[in-house]
């Protein structure tokens, strides 16, 4: 499995350099340590806002059309993406193209216009971005869990924000959020795939040249407090579907429990022969849709079931997951369906990081979420080490009463009957 080296530049840049020899693409990525968490009220969604006014034309590429066909130049492909702790950025271009890549990330983040007629067309744009969401009541229901788990504060929100604070932010207001996080200290940069015809020295330099950011001190985050009482979030919506997740508050990706906890989702929803699809889906016919997964922040994390619905059924089918939750705080998983969900995870593991953009995005979040680097075969032996009784007393220790929290949408009317309903 592929290794990686971790190098500080003298501005505080981080340099994370991922060799791959049996590819002949090169993922060039820079993450930030910011992102919707580190919002207030009053600017919610500027991350996103920012993200994508930085690909609406820079003074060497004036318009978004000459930002796309740069990168349709030299036959790659660009993206970005904001999360609630970071946002992204990166080209995936054949390795003699590294200079044309570092080129057009360093161009769009150090150089873009902002130019207020841009703005107010994307503005618009992230407005209909906010309309298709609300139309997604699967995509809706995970963050109505967030809120839930999370209150009121900068992770209960989503990253997207919220209408009026889209609408009114101004160029000025991007220039300033932008120079104050995004920071050579804030800043790391992934190169994944096949760079073997640059020496080290060569990449080093070309990072130097290309990224002059601000040295400024780093802007912390506030504290997040994490709700500690059993959580709700209801919410009536004419729709075709009842939506629902079902989960716990949990650990952050840097904690012991963190693996024992993933390897536990694959168990209990994370494969059509796990223990949710089989009981909600193939015994009792309730959903398509069926899965258990976990996500991870700096001081926080979940485990969660989500799962499409009749309206009908919405009580048994809480009931099915819930029971599924109880059954691994009392019985130990057979050693065959352990190796089983561990076969599962190392195939996926292996499968998702031939693709060089899965192995700098793993190196990046593991840097910038996580704080603790772990190279795919370490992940692997560790997943491999843990025993029935393992899994056991993780679940033992989260799966508790007054640590689960619930997010509906749909028709019916669910009230009372909630707390009742959720107790293991």
């Amino acid at each position: 499995m592929n290794e990686y080296k971790k190098i500080t530049l003298d501005n505080g840049l981080r340099l994370v350099l991922v060799p791959k020899a049996s590819t002949e693409v090169l993922t060039t990525m820079i993450m930030f340590g910011v992102g919707s968490r580190y919002e207030s009220e009053s600017n919610a969604g500027i991350s996103h806002v920012l993200e994508h006014m930085f690909f609406k034309g820079t003074e060497k590429r004036p318009t978004g059309l000459a930002i796309s066909a740069f990168v349709d130049s030299i036959g790659g492909e660009y993206n970005a993406f904001t999360g609630k702790e970071y946002t992204g950025y990166y080209v995936k271009a054949t390795p003699k193209h590294l200079d044309d890549s570092l080129d057009f990330l360093s161009d769009i983040l150090l150089d873009s216009k902002f130019d207020p007629i841009e703005l107010e067309k994307e503005k618009n744009v992230i407005l209909e971005e906010i309309n298709m969401y609300e139309d997604m009541p699967m995509e809706m229901v995970e963050n109505y869990f967030e809120k839930s788990i999370f209150g009121k504060n900068a992770l209960g929100r989503d990253i997207i924000g919220y209408r009026d604070t889209v609408k009114k932010t101004t160029a000025e207001d991007l220039i300033k959020y932008r120079n104050s996080h995004y920071t050579s200290k804030n800043a790391v940069i992934v190169l994944a795939g096949n760079f073997s015809e640059y020496s080290e020295e060569e990449i080093i330099q070309r990072i130097t040249d290309h990224f002059k950011f601000s040295q400024e001190t780093l802007v912390k985050a506030e504290n997040i407090v994490v709700n500690q009482k059993k959580a709700y979030f209801l919410k009536k919506k004419d729709i075709e579907q009842s939506n629902l997740v079902i989960g716990m508050r949990t650990v952050p990706c840097n904690h012991p429990d963190h693996y024992k906890l993933l390897l536990l989702a694959i168990v209990l929803g994370g494969s059509a022969s796990s223990r949710m699809f089989e009981e909600i889906r193939e015994k009792r016919g309730l959903a398509y849709a069926v899965r258990s997964s976990v996500t991870n922040y700096t001081e926080s994390g979940a485990l969660i079931t989500k799962a499409g619905v009749p309206h009908d059924k919405v009580v048994e089918a809480i009931r099915a997951i819930i029971n599924e939750y109880k059954k691994v705080t009392e019985e130990l998983i057979s050693e065959e369906e352990l190796n089983k969900a561990k076969e599962f995870i190392n195939g996926k593991t292996l499968i998702k990081f031939e693709d060089s953009e899965e192995l700098a995005y793993h190196y990046l979040i593991d840097e910038i979420v996580c704080h603790k680097m772990m190279t795919p075969s370490e992940i692997i032996k560790l997943l491999r080490s843990f025993t029935p009784k393992d899994l056991m007393i993780v679940a033992q220790k989260y799966f508790k009463n007054d640590n689960l929290g619930l997010a509906y949408i749909g028709r019916i009317e669910l009230g009372k009957e909630i707390s009742q309903l959720l107790k293991i």
